[in-house]
């Protein structure tokens, strides 16, 4: 399904504004929102979530009007891993995953044998199954986040929208997060992701948007939007470039990078 924001803005009641937004984005593709904080990430998504509706302009999927819809419709093509804020819930972890799968279900409808293949065959994809009778306010802020994603990869959409989703998450859970989005793309669905991490955005997204102070200042594949200039101009911060073994182009803070620059090259994607 695709996605088409036509001169979409949004403005707050007072102070923030996003100013008009226009891009497409076909299916199969993994975008990046990135930029400085309070550059206006968080609105744009909340603006394709259909979360807020535009002042102005337009944000489609297909041929439909996001915002004019239910949120139980919306459920059943777009998925959304907010930001970690906790459920004020005693659930087990498998009862919070078992709610991605609402959208398909009928009032006072218990789990059918297709949730419960959908759930099991998740939990174990997620490295979860030891914590799947454990109650969520047991759980780190890393393994609150991935029982999150597993409630959305549930809900089996076309379209994933993943506000931060590395937050609160250790080196080999980020690394496993972004594989497991890439494959997602890989079998034709769209990721739409919140990242501060350049890095990353440079090496699993197909294209990223660039947002300083409320407006869009570059939209393109990664390697078009972030150039150490760019970096320089939008985030006040001079960065070195470098090469990883397959090519790929990084970056690190120029003071003081010297010494950790290696780390940096050896990293790869491994999807």
């Amino acid at each position: 399904m695709t996605i088409k924001l036509t001169a979409a803005e949004y403005r707050y009641d007072q102070g923030f504004h996003l100013k008009p937004v226009s891009f497409e984005i076909e299916p199969g593709n993994f975008i990046v929102l990135t930029g400085p904080n309070g550059s206006g990430k968080t609105t744009l998504f909340s603006l394709i979530n259909g979360v807020v509706k535009p002042s102005s302009g337009s944000v489609t999927v297909g041929k439909q009007d996001v915002s004019g819809m239910s949120a139980r419709a919306r459920a059943r093509f777009m998925g959304m891993v907010p930001q970690v804020s906790r459920i004020n819930f005693d659930y087990t972890v498998e009862e919070l995953i078992a709610m991605g799968r609402y959208p398909y279900q009928g009032f006072f409808c218990s789990e059918s044998d297709e949730d419960r293949r959908v759930i099991d065959e998740v939990i174990t994809r997620l490295d979860l199954s030891e914590f799947r009778e454990r109650s969520i306010s047991c759980l780190s802020g890393g393994e609150y986040q991935r029982v999150l994603l597993a409630r959305v990869l549930v809900q089996q959409t076309d379209i994933l929208l993943l506000d931060e989703p590395g937050n609160h998450l250790d080196l080999k859970h980020q690394t496993m997060l972004l594989n497991l989005l890439k494959e997602e793309v890989g079998n034709g669905k769209t990721v739409i992701a919140v990242l501060h991490d350049l890095n990353q955005a440079l090496l699993y997204a197909d294209y990223g948007v660039l947002l300083d102070r409320g407006e869009c200042v570059r939209f393109g594949s990664p390697s078009e939007i972030l150039t150490a200039d760019i970096i320089q101009e939008v985030f006040g911060v001079t960065m070195k470039e470098y090469r990883n073994d397959e090519g790929a182009v990084l970056f690190a803070p120029e003071t003081g990078a010297a010494e950790s620059a290696a780390g940096i090259v050896d990293y790869k994607m491994s999807c």
